[in-house]
């Protein structure tokens, strides 16, 4: 097992998880089977291969740099394909959004935006611009990485892991050059990329005791998988998309799912965490939020779980700008706790 990735955890933590995650199954309803394909990533899904990152080419620290006119009349300046180095020596590219003016003292927190896709498709632009569009003219630095991506014959755990763990690492190394508080680090994810979000902050948080450049403070998570075992019964078109990214069915690779899997993972100390699902969500059902919850209540972790009436595509912020409100609010409070 890679060192970035905890090789034990806190055993009594890990009981009273497992204990609460038992009870929650055995009294948890079953998924009905998707009836229709409707988002972008349902599409993804039955999609036979994923067509590989496209990079563009870059000189020096920044790539690119223009600047975006928010339509609240504040410029975003957008720095595209920053290359960071990955643990298996190579590198992926990561953009950087930031706010005009100059950083307020002690440096702005910074939202690690990590895009969905099934851990197999799409890539970092789409997801960071439009979590850009929310929190950057509120005063947040968004940086959006990308990370490897599965494919048929090619499964890519843990490698995915250690790449978004990579770019936390990378933000902490420049938090002086991006006005970036180190200590004020969220990660921010849908679907496959809320799964990764979430096990950064419990395979990679403070209570994993791993190196803690790699943690972040706070997680907020959309149409989360936390719990991939059951996903892969639950959810067909999901389990497909798991077993890419994982080398195989749970039978057959049992320890990648558990490792995979944030809520095998929570542990008393872990970051705070927001969860948000939709109530009719096909790919992912809502009991995977609840029963994360479940488990954070658990183990005492701070969490709030939003339930909203919708399917996968949540296609946040445009249609629940109600909730970076709720973000916020659960942000300021944790970087208050310290």
């Amino acid at each position: 097992m890679h060192p970035f990735i905890s090789p034990t955890a806190a055993l009594a933590g890990r009981a009273l998880a497992g204990r609460a995650k038992a009870l929650w199954r055995a009294r948890a309803p079953r998924a009905i089977s998707p009836q229709c394909v409707e988002s972008l990533e349902e599409r993804a899904l039955l999609s036979a291969a994923a067509a590989p990152p496209h990079w563009e080419s870059a000189a020096g620290l920044w790539a690119s740099t223009d600047h975006v006119h928010h339509a609240a009349g504040q410029d975003i300046s957008r720095e595209i394909n920053i290359p960071f180095p990955t643990v298996d020596g190579g590198t992926q590219r990561l953009d950087v959004y930031l706010p005009s003016g100059p950083s307020a003292n002690g440096g702005r927190p910074v939202l690690i935006a990590i895009h969905g896709g099934g851990w197999r498709r799409l890539d970092k632009a789409g997801y960071g611009a439009r979590i850009a569009s929310a929190f950057v003219p509120r005063g947040y630095v968004v940086v959006a990485p990308d990370y490897q991506l599965s494919a048929p014959g090619r499964p890519t755990w843990p490698v995915n892991l250690q790449d978004v763990q990579s770019a936390v690492s990378w933000v902490r190394a420049n938090a002086g050059t991006l006005g970036i508080n180190p200590d004020q680090i969220a990660a921010i994810g849908e679907s496959a990329g809320a799964n990764l979000a979430a096990l950064l902050g419990t395979s990679s948080g403070p209570s994993g005791g791993v190196v803690a450049s790699l943690s972040v403070q706070a997680v907020v998570a959309f149409s989360t998988p936390t719990d991939l075992t059951a996903l892969a019964a639950e959810s067909p078109l999901a389990g497909r998309a798991a077993a890419q990214f994982l080398g195989g069915t749970p039978e057959q690779v049992p320890a990648n799912y558990a490792a995979a899997s944030p809520i095998d993972h929570v542990v008393a100390g872990d970051p705070p965490m927001f969860l948000v699902q939709g109530r009719q969500d096909p790919l992912i059902p809502f009991t995977q939020s609840i029963q994360m919850a479940t488990v954070l209540d658990s183990a005492g972790v701070r969490n709030r779980l939003v339930l909203v009436n919708g399917g996968h595509d949540l296609d946040f912020p445009a249609h629940y700008p109600n909730l970076i409100g709720q973000i916020l609010e659960f942000l300021d409070a944790t970087w208050k706790d310290g």
